[in-house]
């Protein structure tokens, strides 16, 4: 079920991003192809998915959510490779073929304002809700002031999060948040499933940050630590998530991306 979702993500991002670009460069259209085709982290988006099927509706329903998260994070993702911040985020994929800063501003922003269009016109009643989780995910609140304030910690300047939240779920948990909350707002779910599987996002999201922060981390104590926080994490996900049948999915997304 979960590769065949992956597949049926990867064919409706790109059909996506067809449909909308026919009358530009074909530069520009191939480099947001190639955005996508690099797949990184793509099972997140999934949460979307698990979340709606979590709620008692199907996978499907869910679907227009995750298209939007995958899309939303191919567009920070790709702002990340402008030379400014070379050195601040290790591990992130090179997702266009050459390093252009133009190129990749102009890119990142196109994937981000058609995720929104998409959701605008594919949520249905639940369209208005899902764009304002969406720029909530990533704005003030959430991705961007997470990542900037990443970017002050490596220049030496350590600003603490106003509300008190980790960086890492600023910048790895809200997007997780956005996918797994709105494929539970699509399958029409109650107010305390809503705040359940939002928090079933960020756990998820913090704890993939911490895995990868691990991998490149030569500290053996360190990596021990990381590994024994995103477990934790994760079991606290599983705790919220349960283990029937309607909960497979979710629990197979944690499992498969290298959590534990």
């Amino acid at each position: 079920m979960l590769d065949k979702l992956k597949q049926e993500l990867v064919d409706t991002v790109h059909s996506v991003i067809s449909k909308s670009v026919q009358k530009m460069p074909a530069a520009y259209q191939d480099a947001l192809h190639s955005c996508v085709r690099h797949n990184y982290n793509l099972e997140l988006s999934l949460l979307a998915c698990a979340s709606s099927k979590w709620c008692g509706s199907t996978e499907q329903k869910g679907m227009s959510a995750a298209v939007a998260a995958y899309l939303l994070r191919a567009g920070i993702t790709v702002h990340l490779e402008v030379s400014d911040f070379a050195g601040v985020f290790d591990g992130l994929p090179q997702l266009l073929d050459e390093r252009d800063d133009t190129l990749a501003i102009l890119v990142g922003d196109g994937l981000i304002a058609l995720a929104i269009e998409y959701l605008a016109c594919n949520g249905g009643m639940h369209s208005s809700r899902l764009v304002s989780e969406a720029v909530k995910a990533v704005g003030a609140s959430g991705m961007l002031t997470g990542l900037s304030m990443e970017v002050d910690r490596a220049d030496g300047v350590e600003t603490a999060v106003p509300d008190g939240r980790s960086l890492s779920e600023l910048y790895s948990g809200q997007l997780e948040r956005f996918a797994s909350h709105g494929g539970a707002l699509l399958a029409g779910a109650s107010d305390m499933m809503l705040d359940d599987a939002a928090l079933i996002g960020v756990l998820t999201g913090r704890a993939k940050f911490l895995v990868r922060k691990a991998e490149f981390s030569e500290d053996r104590n360190e990596k021990k630590d990381l590994a024994f926080q995103a477990g934790t994490l994760i079991e606290q996900a599983e705790t919220i998530a349960g283990h029937k049948p309607n909960a497979v999915l979710f629990n197979s997304i944690m499992y498969l991306s290298d959590f534990l």
